[in-house]
């Protein structure tokens, strides 16, 4: 009897999406993330009640008649647009969210998973699960986040990077800033610092919307990063407002969780493409076109009246940790 697993078969118009640098992969008999002919990326619904928790978060989020809810209303710039369910007519218990793709006007996307906060179990889950999830990366406790995946980009090879949960598993609190962020934000060894600069701006927008809302907890949800690697591409800033009231723009992808990507050579030694005399950046600074910041993954969201500490711990980590990177 073969061992082979049955390749299912893909909604009609779609391909696996190749930047996906964390998740279910499109490999071993199993549909990962599809990027779709009319641009959308198709994200496959997870079994329930994981699955049915994070359609349930989108729909909320982008109901038709959405409450007065201003809080609410921006938490629509924060996360992928959603477009919908979409149903495969040749696999019957195959759903897929349809979300907003923002590699779509980029040459090189360079992409970079954070799972955010230091509990990255709900509050279901059993306690070999809460073991489980603590051994996977001990710093979060401390740190309040953890790495889940990312690809570069050399534009001087013009080849691409993966590095998988193994890379990610071997940093620890210092490594994790220089020689995974320092991996992820340089182009050939150049720091990428004005990048760096339009993340915390748009990390910034997401911790004032935390600071604000007592709606949900979320739970081994992740912040998507992307910018694009193409050294032709410029770095000038751009002032934006949205419709709900954040300043900045802010972006997407759509996958998050275990990867099996490639781990490439290690360089850890950066060189600076600018200096930086001051480490204060205002919500008015305008924010790279060509840079985007999302949160995504949201299979374990849950509604709570109260702050969620455990995300805002992780954030304030997050961008203290890029403006030590902003400093070497």
């Amino acid at each position: 009897m073969s061992s082979l697993k049955r390749t299912p078969t893909l909604p009609p118009g779609t391909k696996p999406l190749d930047n996906q640098v964390a998740g279910h992969q499109n490999t071993d008999g199993k549909i990962g993330c599809l990027l779709h002919e009319d641009g959308t990326v198709l994200k496959p619904v997870q079994y329930p009640p994981k699955g049915q928790r994070e359609v349930e978060f989108y729909q909320e989020v982008f109901a038709d008649q959405m409450s007065d809810d201003k809080v609410l209303l921006q938490l629509r710039d924060l996360v992928p647009k959603f477009h919908g369910m979409v149903h495969s007519p040749k696999e019957s218990d195959a759903r897929f969210m349809k979300l907003e793709n923002l590699l779509l006007d980029m040459k090189h996307p360079c992409v970079l998973d954070i799972k955010m906060g230091r509990k990255t179990y709900d509050p279901l889950a059993s306690q070999e699960k809460i073991a489980m999830e603590i051994a996977k990366f001990p710093p979060a406790k401390n740190i309040g986040y953890q790495i889940s995946g990312m690809q570069t980009y050399s534009p001087s090879t013009g080849k691409a990077q993966k590095f998988d949960k193994y890379f990610c598993k071997n940093l620890n609190e210092e490594s994790i800033v220089f020689q995974g962020f320092g991996k992820f934000f340089s182009l050939d060894g150049v720091l990428q610092k004005e990048v760096i600069k339009a993340v915390i701006v748009g990390l910034k927008e997401i911790l004032e919307w935390f600071n604000k809302q007592r709606t949900f907890h979320f739970y081994a949800s992740s912040i998507l990063i992307v910018f694009d690697g193409d050294a032709s591409s410029p770095l000038s800033f751009r002032t934006s407002t949205s419709s709900s009231g954040l300043k900045g723009s802010v972006a997407e992808n759509c996958c998050n969780g275990d990867t099996d990507s490639i781990i490439e050579n290690d360089f850890s030694n950066v060189i600076s493409s600018d200096f930086v005399d001051t480490m204060t950046y205002s919500q008015s600074e305008a924010v790279n076109p060509k840079v985007q910041v999302r949160m995504i993954d949201f299979a374990h969201v849950y509604h709570m009246p109260e702050e969620d500490e455990n995300y805002i711990f992780g954030l304030k980590h997050l961008i203290d940790d890029l403006h030590r990177l902003l400093k070497s």
